[in-house]
């Protein structure tokens, strides 16, 4: 995580609304594909449906693998489409990102690993190792979620990769590594109300000793459910949005792009 923890906040508001975006895996130049998917394309169509959906959101989270190969061309062209999205935009890096050049990109601003949101508190974890598929927390990251969960506010906690299984035995071999020392962390911390995930590119709504898990789909192609080996879906791409209610309790939703239809092959065995 970041040297130091990175807190702002937003003034008072009855209900919170978020959104969250994941695995664009855009390419170095616009117009590259994956698995016959034109990513930028795909991405967009979320984003436009986004914008369309919503008035202004309080937050946005892009969590991770924004790019195919962690080229900083893939950031620059983000960004500007997420203009007056919400009025706070946090992104995390994923295991195909390079979280030095997505910081070079962006700024620290955009990449806290705190944010305060009236009474809702929302922590920003980097689980991607350089190098690595597969997700891992620094112990560096693993303390500083303990010193934000010393505040009482209800918590939604967003990383890149997923905590429990999903159930696609390839993918959970990619799972958070040192899962249990995060599960250890949160047992018994009441108000943290969700972990909240990408990478697995499908949702999913799980709860395990009293842990809430989501997934949220990728902006390009998607992953089968209760897959053995790579195998993909025939859903369209989607996001995930959230209301934040003053009492802690969250809503929250899939939607997907709705009205076009993406190509891609079908027959891919997997990808780099």
């Amino acid at each position: 995580m970041k040297g130091s923890r990175s807190v702002s906040a937003v003034p008072l508001k009855k209900s919170l609304r978020i959104a969250q975006i994941s695995d664009c895996h855009l390419g170095e130049r616009e117009g590259d594909t994956l698995l016959g998917m034109d990513t930028d394309h795909s991405a967009n169509a979320v984003i436009e449906q986004l914008r369309a959906e919503n008035e202004q959101l309080d937050l946005l989270v892009v969590s991770g693998d924004v790019s195919s190969d962690g080229h900083m061309a893939a950031y620059y062209r983000l960004q500007p489409r997420l203009a007056g999205l919400a009025k706070h935009i946090v992104w995390l890096p994923g295991n195909h990102d390079d979280a030095v050049e997505m910081r070079r990109a962006l700024g620290e601003d955009l990449m806290p690993s705190v944010l305060l949101l009236d009474t809702w508190q929302c922590v920003f974890l980097n689980s991607a190792v350089p190098g690595q598929v597969g997700g891992h927390l620094a112990d560096s990251e693993l303390a500083a979620l303990r010193t934000a969960l010393k505040t009482p506010k209800p918590t939604l906690v967003f990383m890149h990769h997923h905590l429990f299984a999903v159930g696609c035995a390839w993918l959970d071999e990619q799972k958070i590594a040192n899962g249990d020392a995060l599960c250890e962390l949160l047992q018994g911390q009441a108000q943290v109300k969700a972990v909240v995930c990408g990478h697995v590119h499908q949702q999913s709504d799980q709860t395990i000793n009293g842990l809430r898990q989501l997934s949220t789909p990728s902006t390009c192609i998607q992953f089968a459910p209760n897959s053995a080996e790579f195998a993909l879906d025939t859903l369209n791409p989607g996001y995930r949005c959230f209301r934040l209610d003053a009492d802690g309790s969250v809503e929250t939703q899939v939607k997907r792009v709705e009205g076009l239809a993406f190509f891609v092959d079908r027959s891919a065995s997997g990808y780099q």
